[in-house]
């Protein structure tokens, strides 16, 4: 019998293929179903890193720490912890530097010069679906491995400033109200991480590829949002140090994938990994529609992401409520106070989530599959495990030092 030609190969990976649905395009978020009650705007002095910026940069005797702890007693405990613990990055030794040096110049990247501006006085009048293919197109050019546009719904704005460096110079001072209620818009910018460097996790590379992927948000998000405001509209970059809004929902409102069991966006290109930013905007942009890949289905029977996380953050039962939606809720806490302990963002989450696999045929076939609802979508999960075997993570690269070092 004859061999098979390489063009013949090609030809059958691409007719399969093609012959596959796509992730599908709907009316409404996959999480609009599980609404049960009022979403309330999130207070971004709430969330765990703007509480740990208080120790950091405002300190015991300053009136933000004293105003925060007595309005919520219930977090100074394991804030006073966590904040005196071993902490990110210190595992690198001789090369904390490689990532330092990322997350700092994000930060001189994330002060309201950079992110927000005036516009031009007059604006150019694009119809709204050409903008958006313009918009999206220069955001791909400039590094943005996915791109969106959908509705900036208010409930994802946050209602104060948490994250304000110490009330640095630039920085809109902590507890200001937010209001972004003029833009109507928001474009969702994804980052692929790097495949390489998060198959060491829970090491320090992960740090790395993390910071990369903030690092590049930052710079794609403030450029895009200059070029709207030269165009006359008002426009506002959210990346790693100055969000003003839940990049999670917004990423899945502007079509980008779904809400995972993890509490990450996950996606039918890179799963887990990749890392998010945004541009909202009152300029007039066409919609891409939320997508149905399947996740809420898959999630439901995979669990692979809560079975390998080492400290149970990832919950292995039902959805709860939370805020007004029924999700899987993630333990911030548990997550937290493990990053610290290993000294790195873990990720293992995201590495033995069969979607975060290599972008080769093979698992973009797979991919397509997991999109389709029913029963093979758990025996799915048993043929990853049984084809990959328990995660192991790699050794650290040439260019870096061993552990300890």
């Amino acid at each position: 019998m004859r061999e098979p030609a390489n063009g013949d190969i090609s030809s059958l990976k691409k007719a399969i293929t093609q012959a596959l649905p796509t992730a599908k395009r709907v009316h409404a978020p996959t999480y609009a179903k599980d609404i049960v009650g009022d979403i309330r705007q999130w207070d971004e002095r709430d969330i765990l890193f703007a509480r740990v910026d208080l120790f950091q940069y405002f300190g015991p005797d300053s009136p933000e720490y004293r105003a925060y702890y007595q309005a919520h007693p219930e977090h100074l405990e394991y804030d006073t912890k966590i904040s005196n613990a071993f902490g990110l990055g210190k595992t690198g030794g001789v090369d904390t530097p490689m990532f330092a040096a990322q997350f700092e110049a994000i930060t001189k990247i994330a002060s309201e010069p950079y992110v927000d501006g005036e516009p031009a006085p007059h604006k150019t009048e694009v119809p709204p679906e050409r903008a958006a293919e313009k918009v999206k197109a220069l955001a791909r050019f400039l590094g943005a491995d996915l791109v969106g546009i959908g509705p900036l719904r208010q409930e994802w704005v946050y209602s104060h400033v948490g994250r304000s460096f110490g009330n640095r110079e630039g920085f809109q001072r902590w507890g200001t109200p937010v209001d972004l209620r003029h833009h109507t818009n928001a474009i969702a910018l994804g980052f692929q991480m790097d495949y390489d460097l998060i198959q060491r996790a829970p090491d320090f590379p992960v740090l790395l590829a993390t910071a990369k992927g903030y690092a590049t948000g930052a710079w794609v998000s403030i450029q895009l949002a200059e070029y709207i405001r030269m165009l006359g509209y008002s426009a506002r970059a959210h990346h790693l140090y100055n969000y003003r809004v839940l990049v999670v929902p917004v990423a899945v409102d502007c079509g980008l994938g779904e809400l995972s069991r993890a509490g990450y966006l996950i996606t039918k290109e890179f799963g887990l990994g990749l890392r998010l930013a945004v541009v909202t905007t009152d300029m007039p942009l066409a919609h891409d529609e939320p997508v149905d890949i399947g996740a809420q289905s898959f999630c439901e029977a995979c669990k692979v992401c809560a079975e390998n996380c080492p400290i149970g953050a990832i919950p292995m039962g039902d959805k709860v409520e939370f805020n007004g939606v029924k999700k899987w809720k993630l333990d911030e806490q548990k997550c937290y106070r493990y990053w610290h302990a290993v000294g790195t963002d873990c990720a293992l989450c995201m590495v033995t989530c069969p979607w975060t696999k290599p972008r080769n045929w093979f698992h973009r076939l797979m991919s397509l599959l997991a999109t389709i609802k029913g029963p093979h979508q758990s025996l799915m999960t048993q043929a990853d495990k049984l084809f990959y075997g328990k995660f192991e993570g790699a050794p650290r690269p040439d260019f870096m030092e061993p552990s300890g070092q």
